[in-house]
């Protein structure tokens, strides 16, 4: 928010804040960071014209810029994907699954994670060109907020990022719904499409766009990884019961790279390079241009991480179940167990009546000779 009726007096005391952030933050930095912004930016003088929701809605109208041709943009883009998916399943996928002859079970989840798995390295990729060829936000992500403005144009290469990720999770929201199999954390799978979507619509509208490449880079490569890791569990276990224990090995040596990048991009650089920067920096380097929505848009960024600690939970609960020997073979901590022991048990009572075909014969002849 644009403070125009701050004293002489108040301004000087923001200017002595500008340099007080490190550009090497650890956890503590982070804390204390946010302690002392958050202390320093809800100062009572600070807020004593503000009147909720009225106040909010005018400092939202005056950042928020986003034409309604683009929005148009992002619905086409999430129809196109949703055709590519449909088309991707049912041609690729399908045919791929059967001539496997996958279990049952494993056809229907296939082709879900094949399709992420896939969108997801794209995506990271040209993040990772983004980040690391075309701009340096990641190593100097201090730098983030010098030309920031309201309104200021965003870079083709990074709208169309955008643009490509706001469609994919309003997809991805149609798909939970109606193409995905469902699983136990399904409400928080909605939640965190509908966060995403928002955080990543939000920051385009209010010019946030170069965090956003951030919370972007640190979580998809972690999906990446988690897709595969799925992938290569489905082609374990065949339709005639035949195991392969080398599909098994593979998705547990990228299960041990999952949990890494997980801890490493989602527990330590989003808080280091994201929550610092949107939540400290911002106010040192921003402040005096007018960068308003602190509380909202920082409130998104540390609900996401939320959810982050919420799945670190299953991984952890998979981890244990795997020391303790409780655990036979990899299977996405998400999913529902007794899904699985129901087409688990189908498939043995199938194969039983197939193998043994004349015990219910003997049976019929032995009643009707009584």
């Amino acid at each position: 928010m644009e403070h125009s009726y701050l004293t002489d007096e108040q301004r000087e005391e923001w200017k002595n804040l500008k340099g007080n952030f490190t550009t090497t933050p650890n956890y503590i930095d982070l804390v204390v960071g946010i302690w002392n912004t958050i202390s320093w930016y809800y100062k009572p003088y600070m807020w004593r014209d503000y009147a909720f929701p009225r106040s909010f809605i005018e400092d939202f109208t005056r950042h928020f810029y986003f034409p309604i041709h683009e929005i148009y943009y992002i619905l086409y883009i999430a129809i196109l994907i949703t055709i590519l998916r449909y088309l991707y399943e049912k041609y690729i996928c399908k045919p791929f699954v059967n001539w496997l002859q996958l279990k049952p079970i494993n056809k229907k989840k296939f082709p879900e994670s094949a399709w992420k798995c896939l969108f997801y390295t794209c995506t990271w990729s040209y993040c990772v060109y983004l980040l690391h060829y075309r701009y340096n936000y990641f190593h100097e992500f201090y730098l983030i907020w010098d030309d920031w403005s309201p309104g200021m144009p965003i870079p083709f290469d990074i709208k169309l990022m955008y643009f490509v990720q706001c469609g994919f999770y309003l997809h991805s929201i149609y798909a939970t719904l109606y193409m995905d199999y469902k699983r136990k954390d399904f409400y928080v799978m909605l939640i965190h499409h509908v966060l995403t979507m928002t955080l990543i619509f939000v920051s385009y509208a209010t010019r946030y766009h170069k965090i956003g490449l951030l919370v972007l880079f640190v979580h998809d490569i972690t999906d990446v990884w988690l897709e595969l890791t799925k992938v290569l569990h489905y082609f374990g276990s065949r339709e005639n019961g035949k195991e392969c224990p080398i599909w098994e090995h593979a998705a547990s040596g990228c299960f041990i790279i999952f949990t890494f990048c997980w801890f490493l991009f989602r527990l330590y650089w989003y808080p280091m390079k994201v929550l610092y920067t949107a939540g400290v920096v911002t106010a040192y380097r921003a402040y005096d241009k007018g960068c308003g929505l602190y509380g909202f848009f920082n409130g998104l960024l540390w609900l996401l991480l939320g959810l982050n600690l919420y799945w670190l939970v299953f991984i952890l609960q998979f981890l244990f179940r795997v020391c303790s020997g409780t655990l036979n073979n990899l299977h996405d901590v998400r999913e529902d167990d007794d899904d699985d022991d129901d087409d688990d048990d189908d498939d043995a009572k199938s194969q039983s009546s197939k193998a043994k075909p004349h015990v219910g014969d003997k049976q019929l002849n032995n009643k009707k000779k009584i």
